[in-house]
C-alpha cells in the first residue's frame, strides 16, 4: 500500500508520467481519453484531485501502469473508496420537468439504449450541448466555443458561479467522454445498455437544470444602459 500522498504529489508523477510520453499536448490527451481540455490541465495541476475515470483513461493515453497509477490515486484520496456521494438534483424524483425544445423525448432516447447507443449517446450529448449554449447566452451572453470542451467548461462555470448544482460539470464531463467514445469506436467496445441508459438519464437530468436556470434568468428583471446617460435603468 503506498504512503499517504498530496494532491500536488500526486500531480507531479502524472507529470512525469506526461513527460516520459513524450509530452503530448493537453489537447491531444483529451481528444485520446474523451475527457474535457479543462479536466485534463486540472489533473496535471494539482488543484483538485481527478476521478479514477479521469486516471483511468489517462493511463491508456500516457501507457502507464494501471495498477500502479490506482495505489498512487488511492494513497492521493486518503482511502480504499472510490465511490463519491451522487448530488441529490441526481436522484431525486422530478415531477417539474422542463420543456426542451428541439430535444428527443427522454423515453424516446432511452428505448434506443439497447438498438442503437451510438445514436443514444449522442442523443445525450446533443441535448446537454444545447443546455450549454442556452446557459452561456442567458448567463453571460456568450457562446461556447466549437469544442466539446468548451460546452462541458460552461457548466463549470456555472456551477462555480454557484447558478448551476454541485456535480454539473462532472455530469457534463461524463456524457461528453461517452459521447466521444461513440463518435470514435475504434479498438473500443461501447458501453452496455444499462451504462447508456445511467448516460441518457443523467444527461437530461443535467439539460433539465440548465433549463430552469435559463428559465429562472429570462423572468429576472434586465438592466440596460440609457443612451446618452451613465444611469442604469429596469
Amino acid at each position: 500500500m503506498e504512503d499517504a500522498l498530496t494532491v500536488e504529489e500526486f500531480a507531479r508523477h502524472l507529470y512525469h508520467l506526461r513527460m516520459r510520453a513524450g509530452v503530448p499536448t493537453v489537447r491531444k490527451i483529451a481528444g485520446q481519453t474523451g475527457f474535457g481540455k479543462t479536466t485534463i490541465s486540472d489533473a496535471f495541476s494539482g488543484r483538485r484531485l481527478p476521478t479514477w475515470d479521469v486516471v483511468n483513461a489517462l493511463a491508456d493515453a500516457l501507457e502507464a501502469d494501471t495498477a500502479d497509477l490506482r495505489e498512487k490515486w488511492v494513497a492521493a484520496k486518503g482511502g480504499p473508496a472510490i465511490v463519491t456521494e451522487t448530488p441529490g438534483w441526481l436522484t431525486s424524483v422530478r415531477t417539474d420537468i422542463p420543456e426542451l425544445p428541439g430535444a428527443r423525448p427522454l423515453e424516446h432516447v432511452c428505448a434506443m439504449a439497447a438498438t442503437d447507443p451510438q445514436a443514444a449517446l449522442e442523443a445525450s450529448w446533443a441535448v446537454v450541448r444545447t443546455g450549454a449554449l442556452r446557459l452561456a447566452h442567458s448567463l453571460y451572453g456568450t457562446i461556447p466555443g466549437s469544442w466539446s470542451s468548451d460546452s462541458v467548461d460552461t457548466y463549470g462555470r456555472a456551477e462555480d458561479d454557484s447558478r448551476m448544482p454541485a456535480g454539473s460539470r462532472a455530469v457534463a464531463d461524463r456524457a461528453h467522454h461517452y459521447y466521444h467514445q461513440a463518435k470514435h469506436p475504434e479498438g473500443t467496445k461501447l458501453p452496455t445498455t444499462a451504462v447508456v441508459l445511467q448516460i441518457v438519464v443523467m444527461a437530461y437530468r443535467l439539460a433539465w437544470e440548465a433549463q430552469s436556470v435559463v428559465s429562472d434568468s429570462s423572468l429576472r428583471p434586465r438592466t440596460r444602459r440609457t443612451a446618452g446617460r451613465g444611469s442604469l435603468t429596469t
